[in-house]
């Protein structure tokens, strides 16, 4: 087997199948040997380079389609919270700071009680700069497995996570409470067509198994940017579509395990962090 290549932000440059014309995708580089770092960053640099990200965003074409798509959802509902995992290195990366400049235009709209955020990889330096933009840093890696409200909606926001990450959080919330969710992630679509059945049903079953019950919003990827919001898309549960799963349907089996996964860091690889 080859070797990966990296870039220069550290993400593996991945050439897609279904959109073999296009410029490769990149995902977050993984291993299973990882040790919880510490490296300072400029705080002030970096809150400078995502306030451009923030500016360059606010005003494209891009945003304006997800927040027609999300507000069309939404209709008179109340945001509740947002929750994002996997931003990555925020104060190292371009792809990172401009998914959080993402999220901050999302906060700013939405006006949601809490905005949380999680990566097993960010650095202190990292989340003080999180905490001085008033987002809430969760501290521990649970891997996905995030309850979410029931009071009203949560926009969940997972940036190029791996798909383990989401059947996760599918898994935490398996009842007809997903339709207070808008996920906003890796097209579903995609992944089912791209990626054997048999794998992906013995991989992340809860992906496969709410697909037909999922309404998704394909994003055209319009952005100056094309790497950074690629193969994203918004996705919601209806309660009339939600309403027509068998009652067996809702049976919750045991957590899932995964095996021979180098995308995704559990929190064996990575300890509680103490931030």
């Amino acid at each position: 087997m080859s070797k990966p290549k990296i870039d220069g932000d550290g993400f593996q440059i991945v050439t897609s199948k279904r959109f073999s014309k296009n410029k490769p995708t990149k995902i977050p580089s993984r291993s299973y040997k990882l040790e919880q770092q510490d490296i300072l960053i400029d705080s002030d640099k970096t809150l400078r380079k995502i306030q451009a990200a923030f500016n360059d965003l606010k005003y494209s074409e891009y945003l304006k389609g997800i927040l027609k798509a999300v507000s069309t959802i939404l209709q008179s509902k109340k945001v509740v919270e947002i929750v994002c995992f996997g931003l990555g290195h925020i104060g190292e990366c371009q792809i990172s700071r401009y998914q959080l400049a993402f999220l901050l235009c999302l906060k700013d709209i939405c006006g949601p009680e809490k905005v949380s955020v999680h990566d097993p990889i960010f650095y202190k330096t990292e989340c003080e700069v999180l905490r001085q933009l008033g987002l809430y840093v969760i501290k521990e890696n649970k891997e996905g497995r995030y309850i979410i409200s029931e009071q009203g909606v949560t926009i969940v926001y997972l940036p190029h996570c791996p798909k383990q990450l989401t059947n996760n959080f599918l898994w935490s919330n398996w009842s007809k409470n997903l339709a207070n969710c808008v996920l906003i992630c890796n097209s579903f679509s995609s992944l089912i067509e791209n990626q054997p059945g048999r794998i992906l049903c013995g991989t992340v079953p809860y992906i496969v198994e709410i697909f037909p019950y999922t309404t998704e919003t394909v994003l055209e990827n319009n952005f100056k940017f094309t790497d950074i919001f690629n193969d994203t898309s918004v996705h919601y549960f209806t309660k009339q579509s939600l309403e027509n799963c068998p009652p067996e349907f809702w049976i919750k089996r045991d957590k899932p395990q995964y095996k021979n996964s180098e995308e995704f860091i559990t929190s064996l690889m990575i300890e509680k962090l103490s931030i």
